[in-house]
Order: structure tokens, then C-alpha cells, then sequence
């Protein structure tokens, strides 16, 4: 359909002529941003990844990746869409853009045969396909089982699928996946990953669940190629997995994996779980979500978005009223998905009173269905139809002497039900009765393990009850056999060497029941005896199980220890990029640490933790972020307190940026000059860095040039510190604010070099934040060097970045550049609007440091849009505006000139030109001198001075060294030779 016009309401696209049109409105577009656009209509509902856009748009044309991210953020402008509740285009988080919106064709018909009509027809996605597989037969559960298959036999066809199976606890959610499971196993060789998530653990080790599935599959028959795969696929995963290498392929592995981001986890695990799929079709299972980490709930849903065709299925399990009573993020992940059509569901509810004799008859392998149709009204009326309700009846009731054979004492089961399950009738009344039919002995190993985890190690057991280990292990083999309680789960090899058996409790409820019969002073005792076993199990490599020993210590009220492992798994998280799972580690570590007696060995140790807090705080929510602030002021407190210099650094450089915010330049100015104190005490690469590159931007914002490329060339000496170039930004603001000042002082060529290293140094790093960053500056000097193409071009990046990573402050920076840019280009009424979008969201968010740079640059954009007035009433708010920030003053003042000498002030305008000379000389401004000079010398040639102009229009530009080719000095050189004529 190449010539055919496509429609999505309200909006009208026609390729031959290259249109956008909003009814009889054409929206101006890019040549370049209406391809990507008609390549995203051409393929609606469909993920189209940044590299099919750079083939399609770009072809045999190298340009920078970030190109796409930009010509989508012009679209979303001309479309009226918000990229976080989208109509039209959805940013498909690291993978590229899907357009929403239903196309449809129109076509201009042959008139000859069917007259001057327009024949319009839905783009055509293709008929879904329906597979049926093999059904098991399962109580009570046979449409589910049904729809389950249907949907495995589109993941033989390479459709990938992701399916939750939600229901309350005991509805059957693990025997309903395992009837599955078996199903598919007899006609198909797939390979099944198991994981489960833990609520004492879950929320603390990011992925664990999804490495516990792998890590099954790598120790099955054919597990070596499922480590091959993730050796080649997936190493930073394959490194978390020690019980699947030697010790010198961990080792090798680990350090050929260094730099690990969450962004390259998610990536390799995606190619390795596609290779995986190709050899065979793979279904993960991953049970409990909704005691989930976040990071797992990222990684299903980066694999849900993923558009390859894989012979994949992921399978997850969760109870809605958890994630509705929690607020888990479970909740949001799974509508988000739902909503795009990404996931499929199936809702597990409960069994109906013939479901309950369907059970009898199978369970007892009899001809029953009389007998039970008497019977099971007793017991579904007991029960609701829940299922683990239903079979702990069941099961108390074959107790009582086999009672359920006797078909006509159906009044005796209600009278046994009626005195056994008194009023609460719940399931723990239920577990209560079966455990008492245990020996004491079994009863006193499982409340055990309940301290051990829903998951235990009998070496942990055996340790905790200081018993044999073969003793545990024989109790919990005769239990799982007997399908009571627990199940096996296979060995488990720990660093010391221990091999003992794994078990898992059948239902976190059995867990639960089975730890509150315990006295608070048994608990703490066996907490504490399995955290010293599990610690001397692990030895060295005990960050592994940090989360874990940390919650066995905080309930052992051993406060010291449980903070050192709190510590340590944030520390472990910050690694792989779970800046959540980090920031809940760190928190729970300050909390107890506040429970410990004053002194100076606590004070180091919470300055200690809540500096790393303030660093994950900086990246999720930003310097402004109430947690931030306090936590940095906390942080502060402690530095001074204790006397650690390298750490009060850090935390006078935060109150610093807060300060500079406001902005409070004088107390900028002051906290500048004290961190250059600190440093110069502390005398390391990165402190000393921290303190030029705050003293660099307070000069320079203060006006003081020759102060401000100073303290750059002293913080050079710095900039390639690892510890410097670590924090966010740091070595991108550095260079950026060093880029500008060089401009300013008449060193064009000089500030290209300079933003040409943040650039590269940006595009390596895989922190976006420091790619936002140099987009900025890079659009920012554009802005000096008079290029609105370029600085549009580089500002549309910078937007396009910060809303992907939600950078609020990002976006509206790159708004105000994008609007003097577009009001440069022409689009004069666009750029006001954004300019004015840009202020408004600086403004709400408080920061108010550069306001003078960007109201100079609206009242350009008023005057190109035939405001004057506007413009002029602009700049006298800029001129009273942060008094102290001098460094955009010349162009207000020199810009007010212009439109003096516009409305005929002629007297006025020299004035103004002559005081903005002033000022660039006090400061050092050359370039922003030579640009009043050109106000100026142009005035004094319109009124016969034309010798005076040329003689002071030379002076200064004999002064340049560098950057010839800029529009300032061609036009200043070409405007000396016609004065000279």
C-alpha cells in the first residue's frame, strides 16, 4: 500500500506527498522524522526496534542510535502525545517504539469504473491461530487446562507467550501448572525451569527466583548446553551461578564481566532464553510472584515486549489479594502488560460441589458417584470448594477410621467436621489437626525448618536442632513420600563442602502455622544457630546468601551482624543495577542500626550506610527528592561528627547543588570555597575533583571566566579518576561547563574539543543519564555557535532520553533548548509554547538555577513571533532576576539593545549595546563582546559614525585566535570589509 493514505483519527498521513495533516491543518515535519513516522504506521501493533528503524530511515548512513529517540520526540510534539500515557506512539523500554493506533487505508479509486469514491479498509494483522494440545484431566479445572494449551501450541509456532495463573492461597495454582506440565510432556520435549519466590527473601536478592530456574536446568541430563548457551549468551548470569562452574571458571568468569548493568542483564538474558527456545521449546515457572523482587518483574516484562519469535512460555503464579493489600508492583507491571496485550491470564476460582465428588472418585479409584454425591455437600459446604481446604478434610476425615467409605454415616462426617473445625473454620485450624497426627519428633523437625525458610537445607536443620543430618533428612524423605507438609527438592551443595537435601513446604501456609507455634525465645535461638551454620557454610562467598543471613540475624536480634549482611546485599544489588532492592537493603540496615547505643564506631558505620543510600537516592529519585535531601543532610551531620574528610566532601558537593538550585549564589560561592578546603585536606583525585567542578560551574554562572577555566584546568588533572568518573554526570558536567566557558572567552574551536569528550565519554558509558547530559550540552553550544538545526537536533535527543528514563529535570532543560530552536527554524509559536513548558516545569519543581539563560532565550523566541513588547517586558523580568547570575546578563542586555534600535530608540539602544560591551569586558566575555561590538558598530554605520565603528569592530576581532568558520566571525569579518570600503 505504498501511494494509499493512512488514517488514524484525527490525523491523516500521505506518503506520495510527504503530508501529515490534522483535518485540513498540514503539521510541518522533518523529512527524516515523517519517514520514521510512516515506517511506524506502516507496521502498527508491531515492536519496531531502534536498529529496523536506523536500516529504514537511515540505510548505508552512519549517525548516532540516539537519532531515532529524537525524530520519535518531534512526533509525539506534532501528535499531541504524552510518552507516559500514549494514544499514538509507546516507548518499548530499551527496545524501541510501537504505534498504538488503529490504521486504516485510503485509497483513491480507478473513477473510470467505480466513480470518484474512497475506498477505506482496517490494515490486516493476520487471523489469530488456535491450537489444541493434549488435555490432562484435572478437578474442576478442565476450560482452564484448555486455554493453557491452546496458548503452548502458539509458543510451538515461535509465539512467544507470558501467563499468570492468579488465585487465593490453596486454590490449586502449583497442582493446576503441574497438571499442565505433565500434559505437554508426553507428546513434546520441553525443557521446564522452575523458581520460586520467597517472602522473607524475595524482595531482597533481585532475579533470584529466575536464577533459581536456570540453575535446575543447568544441573538436569543435558544441562551442559543450557551453561554453554549462557556462557555465550548470558555470562554476567552464568557468573551468579557458582554451583554450575569450577571454582577457576567463576573466577575467569567474574573478572571478564566487569561494568555489569541492569540494562546488560536483561539484554543477554533475553538472546540466551531465545537461543535456548531454539533447540527446544522452554517454559519457565516462577511461583509466588507476588512476593517477587522488582528486578525479576522487570526481566518478564522486558521478555514479554520482546518481538523475536521465540519457542517460549513463561508461567507465573500469584494471589491477588497479596498484591492488592501490598501495593506490589506486581499489580502495575502485570495491567501495563495486559493493556498492550503483551500477557495472558487465567484466574483460578474455586471448585463446585461436583467438583468436590470428582475429587473423591479419583482420589479413591471408585465408583462412587453416589455415594459421593451425598457426601461431598458436607464437605464443599465446609469448605467454599477451596481446594487445600477441601483436601485437609479429606484428609482428617480418613483418619477418623476410614469414615468416608461408609457411605450412610454421611451425619457422622458433619458431626465430626462440626466438633474438629470450631469457629474460625480457616485452613490453620486445618494444618493444627494434620501436624497433630505427626510424631512429635516430625512436628518439632518442621517447625524447624519453618525458622529455616518456605525453602530449607537440612544441614540448616540439623544444625539448629543439633541433631544428625541423616536424621533430618530421613524424617523430611518420609514426609515428602507421603506428600505431608514438604517435598523434595534435590541436593544442595554449599562452599564448605555440605551436601545435604533440599526440601520445600508444600504451601507458605504449612510454613507459617508452623513457625507461630514456636515461643519468641525458641525462634531467636534457632535463627541464630542457623545464620552461624549457614555463615560457616558459605565462608568467603557468603554475600551469595546476604539477604537471607541478614533476615536470620535481624530475627536472632543480633543487630550487628544482621547490618553487615543488610549492607553487604545492597552492596551486591547496586552491582546488578536493582537500585530498589538496594535502597530497601539499605534502609533496613539504618533502621536497626538506629536500635544500637551511641558511639563512634555506630556513627562511622551509619555515615557509611547513608551515603550509599544518598548515591542509589541521587539516581531513582534525584538531588531535589525529599529522601535525598534528609539523607545527605544526615550524612553531613555524621561527616563533621566523625571527622571522615573524603565522605564530608561528598556531602558539602550535595548541599552544594541544592544551594545552587535555588539558586543562592552567595552561599554557592561560599560552600564552593569550603569543599576546595576539605579537598585540598582529604588531597585525593576524586574529592579534589568534585570541589573544581563545583567551583568551575559557580564561576562560571557568577560570571567570573578567568576564574572559572582556572579551576578547570585544575579539575583536567582529575577528570579521569574512576572513583570521579563513577557518579552520575560528574565527568559530563566537568566538561560541559568547561565547553561553555570556553565559548564565552572566544575559544570556539576550544569548546568543541572539550564537548566532543563528554560526548564520546557519554556514548561509552551505559548510565543514560550521562548521555542526557552531553545531549544537552551539545545543544546548548549549537545555541552559542547560532546552529538551531544542530541544537534541535541534540536538544530532541536530550528530551527524548529524559522521558524515556523519566530525568525530570532533563526534560524540561531540553524543552527551553528545543524552543529556542524551533523558533529559530521558523516554528516561532511552537518554541514559545515549549520554552514556556520548559519555565513552568522548572518552576514547579523549584530549580531555578540558569532561569535568566532561559527567559532571554523566550524573549528571542516572543520577538521572532512579533511580540516586542512581550520580549522587552521579558528582559526587564530576566535583568531583575537572580542578581547574582552574571554569565547570561550580556545577551539580555545586548538582545535589549536589538530591540531598542527595532522600535526606533536609537539613543537608548546605543546605551544599552555599550553597557553589555561593558560588562563582556569585566568578565572576559569575548565572544559575547564581539556580539554587542557587531549591535553596536552596525548602529554607528547607520548614522554616518562608520570609522568609529570599524576601528572598535577590528579591535576586537583581532583578539580571536580560533573559530573562524562560526556565523559570529563571518559576519563580523564581512561587515569590517564593507565599513573598510
Amino acid at each position: 500500500m505504498p501511494s494509499e493514505t493512512r488514517l488514524f483519527p484525527p490525523f491523516r498521513l500521505d506518503p506520495a506527498n510527504a503530508q501529515l495533516w490534522r483535518a485540513d491543518e498540514e503539521i510541518s515535519l522533518r523529512p527524516k522524522t515523517f519517514e520514521v513516522l510512516r515506517y511506524l504506521v506502516d507496521h502498527p501493533g508491531q515492536l519496531v526496534t531502534k536498529a529496523a528503524l536506523l536500516d529504514a530511515v537511515w540505510p548505508e548512513v552512519s549517525v548516532s542510535d540516539t537519532m531515532p529517540a529524537s525524530c520519535v520526540a518531534e512526533l509525539r510534539r506534532a501528535l499531541n502525545d504524552d510518552a507516559k500515557a500514549p494514544k499514538f506512539i509507546e516507548t518499548v523500554h530499551r527496545r524501541g517504539y510501537r504505534f498504538l493506533a488503529k490504521v486504516s487505508t485510503e485509497a483513491i479509486c480507478d473513477t473510470k469504473a467505480i466513480g470518484n469514491t474512497r475506498a477505506i479498509r482496517e490494515v490486516d494483522s493476520g487471523p489469530l491461530r488456535k491450537r489444541t494440545g493434549p488435555k490432562a484431566i484435572v478437578v474442576g479445572r478442565q476450560a482452564e487446562l484448555d486455554q493453557i494449551q491452546s496458548w503452548y501450541a502458539d509458543v510451538l509456532e515461535a509465539e512467544r507467550q507470558v501467563v499468570f495463573v492468579s488465585g487465593e492461597a490453596g486454590i490449586g495454582k502449583t497442582t493446576f501448572v503441574q497438571a499442565f506440565l505433565v500434559s505437554i510432556a508426553r507428546d513434546n520435549k520441553a525443557r521446564v525451569g522452575r523458581g520460586q519466590c520467597l517472602e522473607q527473601y524475595g524482595s531482597g536478592e533481585p532475579y533470584m527466583p529466575v536464577l533459581e530456574a536456570l540453575s535446575r536446568l543447568g544441573r538436569e541430563r543435558e544441562g551442559g548446553q543450557v551453561v554453554e548457551v549462557l556462557g555465550k549468551f548470558a555470562p554476567t548470569w552464568l557468573a551468579q551461578m557458582p554451583g554450575l562452574l569450577t571454582r577457576e571458571e567463576r573466577v575467569r568468569l567474574q573478572s571478564e564481566i566487569q561494568g555489569v548493568t541492569q540494562q546488560r542483564m536483561l539484554r543477554e538474558i533475553g538472546e540466551a532464553l531465545e537461543a535456548l527456545a531454539a533447540e527446544s521449546p522452554l517454559v519457565l515457572l516462577i511461583e509466588d510472584l507476588h512476593w517477587s523482587d522488582f528486578s525479576t518483574l522487570e526481566l518478564i516484562s522486558a521478555i514479554a515486549r520482546r518481538s523475536e519469535p521465540a519457542r517460549l512460555m513463561f508461567i507465573g503464579t500469584y494471589r491477588p489479594v497479596e498484591i492488592l493489600a501490598n501495593d506490589h508492583p506486581l499489580r502495575t507491571m502485570k495491567q501495563e502488560l495486559a493493556l498492550h496485550g503483551y500477557c495472558q491470564e487465567l484466574r483460578l476460582n474455586l471448585l463446585s460441589q461436583q467438583n468436590v465428588v470428582d475429587y473423591l472418585i479419583k482420589r479413591f479409584s471408585v465408583d462412587g458417584s453416589r455415594r459421593f454425591g451425598t457426601l461431598a455437600p458436607v464437605i464443599h459446604a465446609r469448605t467454599d470448594g477451596n481446594p487445600l481446604f477441601m483436601v485437609n478434610v479429606v484428609d482428617y476425615l480418613l483418619g477418623k477410621a476410614g469414615i468416608l467409605m461408609r457411605t450412610q454415616e454421611v451425619s457422622g462426617v458433619e458431626a465430626i467436621i462440626a466438633k474438629g473445625f470450631d469457629t474460625p473454620h480457616g485452613i490453620r485450624e486445618m494444618i493444627e489437626r494434620n501436624l497433630e497426627r505427626l510424631k512429635p519428633e516430625e512436628q518439632a523437625i518442621l517447625e524447624c525448618a519453618s525458622v529455616a525458610g518456605a525453602e530449607f537445607s537440612a544441614a540448616s536443620v540439623a544444625a539448629a536442632l543439633e541433631r544428625p543430618q541423616n536424621e533430618i533428612e530421613a524424617c523430611c524423605s518420609r514426609l515428602s513420600r507421603r506428600q505431608q507438609f514438604v517435598s523434595a527438592q534435590g541436593p544442595v551443595t554449599w562452599p564448605d563442602g555440605t551436601i545435604a537435601t533440599g526440601f520445600r513446604f508444600n504451601h507458605a501456609l504449612y510454613q507459617e502455622v508452623l513457625y507461630s507455634r514456636l515461643p519468641a525465645g525458641h525462634q531467636i535461638q534457632l535463627h541464630r544457630l542457623i545464620a552461624l551454620r549457614e555463615e560457616a557454610g558459605y565462608g568467603e562467598r557468603a554475600g551469595e546468601v546476604a539477604t537471607e543471613l541478614a533476615y536470620h540475624y535481624s530475627r536472632a536480634n543480633n543487630k550487628n551482624k544482621a547490618i553487615q549482611y543488610f549492607q553487604l546485599a545492597g552492596e551486591r544489588a547496586v552491582g546488578r543495577c536493582a537500585f530498589t532492592e538496594a535502597e530497601k537493603a539499605y534502609r533496613q540496615a539504618l533502621t536497626l542500626l538506629k536500635l544500637l547505643a551511641g558511639s563512634p564506631e555506630r556513627d562511622a558505620r551509619e555515615l557509611e550506610l547513608a551515603s550509599a543510600l544518598f548515591r542509589v537516592l541521587f539516581i531513582t529519585k534525584g538531588y531535589s527528592a525529599r529522601e535525598s535531601i534528609e539523607t545527605a543532610a544526615r550524612a553531613r551531620v555524621l561527616a563533621e561528627k566523625t571527622g571522615n574528610v573524603a565522605q564530608l566532601v561528598l556531602q558539602v558537593y550535595a548541599a552544594w547543588a541544592v544551594v545552587l538550585a535555588l539558586p543562592d549564589y552567595p552561599n554557592a560561592i561560599a560552600l564552593a570555597d569550603q569543599l576546595l578546603d576539605l579537598a585540598q585536606r582529604e588531597d585525593s583525585h576524586a574529592s579534589l575533583g568534585f570541589a573544581h567542578m563545583a567551583n568551575l560551574q559557580t564561576r562560571y554562572l557568577c560570571g567570573d571566566l578567568a576564574a572559572a577555566e582556572e579551576h578547570f584546568r585544575r579539575l583536567n588533572e582529575h577528570l579521569e579518576d574512576a572513583a570521579f568518573k563513577q557518579f552520575p554526570g560528574a565527568f559530563v558536567i566537568g566538561l560541559g561547563f568547561a565547553t561553555v566557558t570556553a565559548w564565552s572567552m572566544g575559544r570556539a574551536d576550544t569548546a568543541r574539543e572539550r564537548l566532543a569528550r563528554a560526548i564520546a565519554f557519554a556514548c561509552e558509558s551505559e548510565n543514560p543519564y550521562d548521555l542526557a547530559l552531553a545531549r544537552f550540552f551539545e545543544s546548548w553550544l549549537y545555541q552559542l555557535l547560532r546552529n538551531p538545526q544542530a541544537s534541535e537536533n541534540a536538544s530532541a535527543q536530550a528530551l527524548a532520553i529524559s522521558e524515556e528514563h523519566s530525568f525530570t529535570y532533563g526534560n524540561y532543560l531540553a524543552h527551553c533548548r528545543m524552543g529556542w530552536a524551533r523558533a529559530q527554524l521558523g516554528y516561532t509559536s511552537e518554541g514559545v509554547a515549549l520554552i514556556r513548558k520548559g519555565l513552568a516545569g522548572l518552576e514547579e519543581i523549584g530549580a531555578r538555577q540558569t532561569l535568566t539563560n532561559f527567559l532571554t532565550l523566550l524573549a528571542e523566541a516572543q520577538a521572532l513571533d512579533g511580540a516586542t513588547a512581550d520580549a522587552l517586558s521579558t528582559l526587564e523580568e530576566v535583568l531583575q532576576t537572580n542578581p547574582g547570575e552574571i554569565a547570561f546578563r550580556p545577551r539580555s542586555i545586548d538582545l535589549r539593545a536589538e530591540l531598542e534600535l527595532k522600535i526606533g530608540r536609537t539613543e537608548l539602544a546605543e546605551a544599552s549595546f555599550r553597557e553589555a560591551i561593558a560588562l563582556t569586558q569585566n568578565m572576559g566575555a569575548t565572544a559575547w563582546e564581539l556580539r554587542a561590538t557587531m549591535g553596536l558598530a552596525r548602529l554607528l554605520r547607520d548614522i554616518g559614525r562608520r570609522e568609529k565603528a570599524h576601528a572598535m569592530l577590528a579591535e576586537i576581532y583581532g583578539r580571536f585566535t580560533e573559530g573562524f568558520d562560526t556565523v559570529d566571525l563571518k559576519e563580523a569579518k564581512s561587515l569590517i570589509d564593507e565599513l573598510s570600503a
